[in-house]
């Protein structure tokens, strides 16, 4: 089965150069019944070419298109009726209903047009106000053509209605159409070809106030339109009528365009009433033509600079959204009475791992972790108000959860309370910084701790046993245990530095393992060590003592050789009134005597009295 080849360009212009020559030979026809017999035929090639825009073509104008043809048709009946009257068959009749189709035909030449225009544009919010400027050009172009005293009813339904009416609605709607930028065509220009020359050949008729047909010049113009609408209908470019959407500013353009087309029609009118009445009608015709074009040259200019300007801002606004979807840093405003978000950049995804539209209406501080949520009321109050947005701005660090779970900070700017026109409340900047964090705590953990046996150095010990001397009960006080490693030098110049290194790390290991989780392992520098018992007494002071020599006596291996090593023990049990200094001060003190008495023994100042082990 062979699918139809779609007519082309060329084919067009042929149907259209074919109905030219039968135009040529329609006003050659002597006048009589043989002369709209003959039009007959030159509708029907225009009804053909309408079939070839909907069934070949397959416009999307297509409802449009099929009133046009209909327009053609009623013409096409118009001739029939007229082939009868002029025959003598019921003449009466028969005009009357020439008179009717005509009518019709100009009608649904009129609801085509205004159906290829509203196809090709598809504007839903196209003002009242247009249609009603649109019926009253209608009406008076009525009232300026009605006085010249029509002789039948068929001649005021044609030529005071009909004609003014269909002359009005293409000026309107084909001159916007053809002057488009965007759908410019040859369909379209072609149309307003038709559009003119119907005009033309109408409205001379009028002016002229004789039959068309008696006028040579005029004659052949409606009939031209035919051959014009014929090329419209063929074009293959048809098939793309009504299937875009003018852009904005064409739109708006297009009905500048139309309203003043319509505007032109009054000193037109003042010419019509002028040929019919006399009077001044051709010098206020030319006045006011001159008026109405000066004030559309001005609407023109104004139109463009709201055009420049529409342009600039939407230019701006595409910027300001490629900044923030490409920004790192997330923005919100949230709502001064409420709390709630109303607005965030698309950053947020990127950050949190939800869309922003997941977060608008959200309480601003749930996005906190728990744990941080009063310190971001602190910072929204501290922001209180502001005449700007960077007057009183405040900034702190919370957690926030991302969507797979983990925990990251953002560092947070809130800006003064603000009034401004689509901000009512705070403006927010948050970017992640937990990598800072972590870099942080991990540079304060190096500060705290010792890089070789990652117990806490002395600076750190000083502070937790500062904190356990600040109140001291008698009940359950703080205890201290200093201790040193006997004879550390000699393994260091028999084994070497690294195996010293070695050993520091092995007897850290067993202090830590020797006390509880709640105690303090820290190493004071070089071979010292010292623990700190948050809470003991003489028992228990004596018996970590001996766990801890114990454990280091126990045999180890560093670098290959097996050795044992001591250490000498100094404690001192915390009583009211210790200061931290103090309490070091006498551990360190037991420490040498227990070196004193020989070496791998501990010495102990217990709640009493000093002990030695």
């Amino acid at each position: 089965m062979t699918v139809p080849a779609v007519p082309t360009a060329r084919a067009a212009w042929l149907h259209g150069a074919l109905v030219v020559a039968v135009v040529a030979a329609v006003v050659s026809v002597p006048m009589g019944p043989w002369r709209p017999a003959a039009e007959i035929a030159l509708f029907c090639l225009g009804i053909a070419a309408v079939r070839t825009a909907i069934v070949h073509h397959r416009t999307p104008a297509a409802s449009a298109w099929a009133a046009l043809g209909a327009g053609l048709a009623f013409f096409a009946l118009s001739c029939l009726a007229e082939v009868l009257e002029l025959a003598g068959i019921r003449p009466a009749a028969s005009g009357a209903a020439e008179a009717v189709l005509d009518v019709a035909a100009y009608a649904a030449m009129a609801v085509g047009a205004l159906g290829v225009v509203r196809a090709e544009r598809r504007r839903r919010d196209r003002s009242w106000l247009d249609t009603a400027t649109l019926v009253l050009a209608c009406g008076l172009t009525v009232v300026a053509v009605s006085g010249n005293g029509r002789t039948s009813a068929g001649e005021v339904l044609e030529l005071d209605l009909g004609t003014p009416v269909l002359s009005v609605v293409l000026l309107m709607v084909c001159v916007p159409l053809a002057m488009s930028r965007h759908h410019r065509s040859v369909p379209t220009a072609a149309l307003l070809a038709a559009a003119a020359l119907t005009v033309l050949g109408y409205g001379g008729r009028m002016i002229a106030d004789a039959p068309l047909r008696e006028l040579p010049l005029l004659d052949p113009l409606p009939l031209l339109a035919v051959a014009a609408m014929t090329v419209a209908a063929r074009h293959p470019s048809v098939a793309r009528m009504g299937a875009g959407q003018d852009p904005d500013d064409e739109a708006e353009g297009s009905r500048v365009l139309g309203v003043g087309t319509t505007l032109l029609i009054s000193p037109a009118l003042l010419v019509l009433w002028t040929i019919g009445n006399g009077g001044l009608g051709y010098l206020l015709g030319l006045g006011t033509a001159t008026l109405t074009g000066l004030a559309l040259w001005r609407l023109a200019a104004l139109d463009a600079d709201r055009e420049a300007t529409r342009v600039a801002l939407a230019a701006s606004e595409a910027r300001l959204q490629l900044l923030l979807e490409n920004a790192a840093d997330v923005i919100a405003i949230v709502e001064a009475r409420t709390g709630t978000i109303t607005y965030i950049s698309p950053a947020v995804q990127s950050l949190l791992g939800r869309p922003p539209s997941y977060y608008l209406g959200v309480d601003a501080i749930d996005l906190a972790d728990p744990r941080d949520q009063p310190r971001l009321r602190a910072a929204v109050a501290a922001a209180g108000d502001a005449a700007d947005v960077h007057a009183g701005a405040v900034d702190t660090d919370v957690r926030v959860s991302h969507v797979s779970g983990e925990t990251r900070w953002v560092e947070m700017r809130i800006s003064g309370r603000v009034n401004a026109a689509g901000i009512k409340g705070w403006v927010v900047n948050f970017r992640e910084v937990t990598d800072r964090k972590r870099l942080e705590d991990e540079l304060r953990q190096q500060a705290r701790t010792d890089p070789l046996t990652g117990l806490l150095n002395r600076a750190a010990f000083s502070e937790r046993l500062a904190a356990a001397t600040a109140s001291i009960e008698p009940a359950a006080p703080p205890a201290v245990l200093f201790v040193d490693i006997d004879d550390f030098k000699g393994v260091n110049d028999s084994l070497g530095h690294a195996a010293g290194d070695d050993l520091l790390v092995a007897v850290a290991g067993r202090l830590t393992g020797d006390v509880r989780a709640d105690d303090v392992v820290a190493r004071l520098g070089g071979d010292e060590f010292a623990v700190l018992l948050c809470e003991a007494d003489d028992e228990r002071l004596r018996d970590v003592a001996g766990r801890l020599l114990t454990s280091l006596r126990a045999p180890m291996v560093l670098g290959g050789t097996t050795l044992s090593v001591t250490a000498s023990v100094g404690g001192a049990l915390g009583a009211p009134g210790d200061t931290a200094e103090r309490l070091l001060h006498r551990a360190d003190t037991a420490m040498y005597e227990a070196k004193r008495t020989g070496k791998d023994s501990s010495s102990l100042l217990g709640s009493a009295a000093a002990s030695t082990v």
